[in-house]
């Protein structure tokens, strides 16, 4: 049993890090191994600078490899080995962060089809943190996270943290100091566990 955590945040220790560690440190309380993935460390490009490579079968008739190299596939990999998944996105400019959108969209590049795409990766347990106030943005990068995850296998399990609920600001990076961030985590580990134990 294996958890897999990924924090999309520009920076190194915030929000979305601390988050992640927290729900990974009670699935492991639960017997899961886990790892965390932070994209502060990694080199993570969008999609540019290509001739549709991804596309290449129905427009040349043969496969071509993406001319993109980064720490993308190897995110991949590992989420592919893992049994959950948490993803943890905070909202900039009023979007979804745009190393998570990068992520996302090279997602065509690492599989052959859609359908192997449902198979590998939302055929597993996956749960969101979106942190983000809503008059900032919030609930579209709320919104695009879930719809991202419409076609998993289980109900995607997501959560939207409002600095603004909690009488803090985002960019302090101290939302976890909250009793009632650490309530609504705890829900969330219930709600995947309980998906856990449906999968099982």
């Amino acid at each position: 049993m294996k958890a897999l955590g990924i924090a999309f945040s520009a920076r190194r220790i915030g929000n979305c890090l601390n988050c992640i560690e927290y729900v990974l440190t009670k699935l492991k309380e639960q017997g899961f191994a886990i790892e965390v993935i932070n994209a502060y460390n990694l080199e993570i490009k969008p999609c540019s600078h290509c001739n549709y490579e991804c596309f290449a079968k129905e427009l040349r008739d043969k496969k071509e490899e993406c001319p993109i190299r980064d720490d993308v596939p190897k995110i991949y990999a590992k989420m592919k080995e893992a049994d959950i998944i948490v993803l943890a996105v905070p909202t900039y400019g009023g979007k979804a962060a745009s190393l998570y959108c990068a992520f996302t969209e090279r997602g065509q590049g690492i599989f052959e089809s859609y359908e192997e795409f449902k198979n590998t990766i939302l055929d597993k347990i996956i749960a969101s943190i979106v942190i983000g106030n809503i008059p900032a943005g919030g609930d579209l990068a709320y919104h695009t996270v879930i719809l991202d995850h419409k076609d998993c296998k289980y109900p995607l399990q997501s959560v939207l943290l409002q600095a603004d609920e909690y009488g803090k600001g985002s960019i302090y990076g101290n939302l976890m100091e909250d009793e009632r961030v650490r309530d609504r985590l705890d829900n969330l580990v219930k709600s995947i566990l309980k998906d856990w134990k449906r999968k099982r």
